[in-house]
């Protein structure tokens, strides 16, 4: 059984997508799996062969001891509403029942761990007092009292994740695995770059300083005239991006595009270009970078957070925390054909080691120890 804060349907394809391809490849291996959505009324629908029921977290909590494991990602806490995960929590506690969580990030980073979107308006200061006074206490009492079960296991999708968790909670954990999000490496099929090594894409929600579009545009100062760069997103941030390109008179050579490339278009999508520029201030893996890599795309991106862990610099990407040396980075490996293949076929190679077959099968078998 999967828990989740919200999930996928026919309207509204995109919602915590990571979950939904998790079930259908656990379907694909012949496990069984049913999703509960807390919500403030009932419904039940199908989506993709796969049962989803929505329903006020109480009445969820109240159907766990039925259920063989649990599976929870990114069960959010919403204080003083119908679809609060806490009561599920709590039950999970009182019950001892068997459980394994995904640590996605948020549901345990405190809001001052993302301090690069904090303003001084009154929207930031409450939504700072909800998750690091109201949020964060509750996790942390989650995680102490259930970190040294026999009957538990705690998953990340990097050793930076994992080392999160234990510094916005302050608790060390023995009992964890590294399971990297599984890239679907049959959609996202390799496709050779090079012919369009000048052209660059970013693709991020331009709602947050995390993805570091800033330091894409700042990238493409220090890189000659051939080189463009197409920037697809939305989000509330994007006046601001196109002042940065006007002021820095890149607007003949970085377009934002305001549009969401449907997930089954993204394969042919990524064959318009050469390079995925990928910076970021915080990242726990960077799906959309490791299924750019998969599409034989160059990766070229930030050497922190969890970023090295996938991305070795000169083997299978590029990596810099310094946009002059990033962009001459990207100089030179454009300049020889040899190198750039080189690098394209490590990343291909890379990403079929976590393909989604490979991390679910491994998830299958954490699951499994649990209940034994």
């Amino acid at each position: 059984t999967i828990i989740t804060s919200r999930y996928p349907s026919s309207n509204n394809p995109y919602n915590h997508m990571f979950v939904h391809m998790r079930s259908v490849e656990f379907l694909k291996q012949e496990v069984e799996v049913e999703v509960y959505v807390p919500s403030n009324i009932e419904s039940s629908y199908i989506h993709e062969g796969v049962k989803v029921y929505k329903m006020p977290s109480k009445s969820i909590a109240k159907l766990l001891k039925k259920k063989e494991i649990i599976y929870l990602h990114l069960l959010n806490i919403y204080p003083f509403n119908k679809a609060d995960g806490w009561p599920i929590y709590k039950r999970i506690l009182r019950e001892n029942t068997p459980f394994a969580m995904y640590v996605h990030g948020s549901e345990v980073q405190k809001f001052t761990a993302r301090m690069f979107d904090f303003n001084y308006s009154l929207d930031t200061f409450l939504r700072w007092i909800k998750k690091d006074l109201l949020v964060i206490p509750k996790m942390k009492r989650f995680v102490r009292e259930t970190k040294g079960r026999d009957n538990c296991k705690y998953i990340f999708p990097s050793i930076w994740m994992k080392e999160e968790l234990e510094t916005n909670l302050d608790q060390k954990l023995e009992n964890f695995e590294i399971i990297p999000n599984g890239i679907d490496t049959n959609l996202f099929r390799f496709n050779d770059s090079y012919e369009n090594r000048y052209k660059l894409l970013t693709l991020r929600p331009l709602s947050s300083k995390k993805y570091a579009v800033d330091i894409a545009i700042e990238t493409m100062k220090y890189l000659p005239k051939e080189f463009t760069l197409h920037i697809y997103g939305k989000g509330h941030l994007q006046s601001k991006y196109q002042k940065q390109i006007d002021d820095a008179k890149l607007s003949k050579r970085v377009t934002i595009k305001n549009e969401f490339i449907d997930r089954s278009e993204m394969n042919e999508f990524f064959t318009k270009y050469g390079i995925f520029l990928s910076p970021t201030r915080m990242d726990a893996q960077g799906v959309t970078m490791c299924e750019a890599m998969a599409s034989g795309l160059l990766v070229a991106s930030n050497n922190n957070t969890a970023i090295p862990e996938f991305i070795e610099d000169n083997y299978n990407g590029l990596l810099s925390n310094d946009s002059k040396s990033l962009a001459q980075k990207i100089l030179k490996i454009t300049e020889n054909i040899e190198p750039f293949k080189l690098v394209i076929y490590n990343g291909r190679r890379s990403m079929e080691k976590i393909s989604i077959d490979k991390t679910v099968s491994n998830e299958i078998k954490s699951l499994e120890a649990i209940i034994q």
